[in-house]
């Protein structure tokens, strides 16, 4: 197997357990108004979530603030950006009916391999 990336491919999207959306802002004209509009690029796409262990979350005092960096691997056929969003499903290539779903914005450049790609995304919300 190992030489052989389809099949090194195949065995690591098996691990695969979430399933995304991701989007980006296009620019579009409506009624002659350009406006940048937000457009699904990939629906249900097949990934994996690794929390990187950069936590930077707090509490505040009137406010708890969530802010963690993230890993997501996809498939090296999709076109993923800096400035993406995802709408992450955990759990949603197992249980389509899945209701946990993560927001994330991709950072920097996704690292591409003929196997996968490794997407750095940032989580900045409040609770």
């Amino acid at each position: 197997m190992f030489g052989n990336p389809a099949a090194e491919r195949a065995a690591i999207e098996m691990t695969y357990e979430d399933t995304a959306t991701v989007s980006r802002t296009t620019l579009q004209k409506i009624n002659n108004i350009s406006k940048h509009v937000p457009e699904d690029v990939y629906i249900d796409s097949i990934c994996a979530l690794v929390y990187s262990g950069s936590d930077k979350s707090q509490q505040m005092q009137a406010q708890n603030k969530i802010d963690y960096d993230a890993i997501i691997f996809f498939p090296p056929s999709l076109s993923i950006l800096p400035g993406d969003k995802i709408a992450l499903k955990r759990f949603g290539r197992d249980n389509p009916d899945s209701t946990i779903i993560y927001n994330f914005e991709v950072v920097g450049r996704p690292n591409v391999y003929a196997t996968h790609q490794e997407v750095r995304v940032k989580d900045g919300d409040l609770a």
